[in-house]
């Protein structure tokens, strides 16, 4: 039961645009005791489709530009990656 109702009070937070992942990570972590990564994977794992779902219709509705979010999204990737690395090098601090 809690499980479904972690699900409800994410759903409409997110649909209120405030970001219900934030809330089922808590919620998770918290309430059911999952580690905080397995929580944060969990997050993800619903994101992925969601976020297909949004690209697919707002593609539809001809409401991205891919001629600005392309190369955005290859810099900030690039950008993420390097970060990554000198986070590693120096023992994730």
């Amino acid at each position: 039961m809690v499980e479904v109702l972690s699900g409800v009070i994410s759903g409409i937070v997110s649909g209120m645009g405030m970001g219900g992942g934030t809330i089922l990570i808590l919620i998770l972590s918290l309430f059911l005791g999952l580690d905080q990564h397995v929580a944060q994977a969990t997050n993800l794992v619903f994101f992925i489709p969601t976020s297909i779902t949004s690209i697919i219709v707002n593609t539809k509705n001809k409401m991205i530009k891919w001629k600005i979010g392309i190369p955005v999204a290859i810099f900030r990737s690039d950008r993420c990656t390097d970060r990554c690395k000198r986070c590693c090098e120096h023992g994730g601090k």
